[in-house]
């Protein structure tokens, strides 16, 4: 099974139990934060990590840490992913989590990328379209690449829009290659 299908699965249920308490909101800041805590700590990582550490010497380095101090759910989650050797996976856990938690509340993000950058009003325009056409609530990321020449790529649902000059070239050119040659 591979990492994106584990990492799933413990945000999944994680998320349901989350959910139900109505601590969604609490949780998932307390895995950002933990997922910051293990990107910024390096030597916290080698230590959790070491196979030449005992894992209730781990166990009681976590509950020390962050006892009291995320929510209730959270604990015993590090517990569990500590025990099974998948600390390393939480930052995919949180991107899984953070998925599930926009989902259930109507939220879908959505990126676009331009040769230059958007103003206001073309952003809000683009967030408005996208939004009638999700029937969601959209998060834009936009992100300037010179590349396209001109026009818009959306990045939506995992489906592309290319209305870029460049895909339109791409287009053309394939279809004068295509074309059979006038004698």
């Amino acid at each position: 099974m591979g990492n994106l299908s584990v990492s799933r699965k413990y945000a999944s249920a994680l998320f349901k139990l989350a959910w139900e308490g109505g601590a969604a909101a609490r949780v998932r800041g307390d895995l950002e934060g933990l997922a910051g805590l293990l990107r910024e700590s390096p030597r916290l990582v080698s230590f959790l990590d070491s196979p030449d550490i005992a894992h209730r010497e781990k166990a009681a380095l976590l509950d020390r840490a962050f006892k009291g101090k995320v929510d209730e759910a959270v604990l015993p989650f590090l517990f569990l992913l500590l025990k099974r050797g998948r600390l390393g996976l939480l930052p995919q856990i949180l991107a899984e989590f953070e998925k599930l938690d926009e989902e259930r509340s109507g939220i879908q993000r959505a990126e676009v990328v331009t040769a230059i950058p958007l103003s206001r009003q073309e952003r809000e325009l683009i967030v408005s379209r996208l939004a009638k056409i999700t029937g969601k609530k959209i998060l834009l990321r936009d992100r300037v690449d010179s590349g396209i020449i001109g026009g818009v790529v959306v990045y939506v649902d995992g489906d592309v829009i290319d209305g870029s000059i460049r895909a339109r070239l791409a287009e053309l050119r394939a279809a004068l290659l295509a074309a059979p040659m006038a004698r």
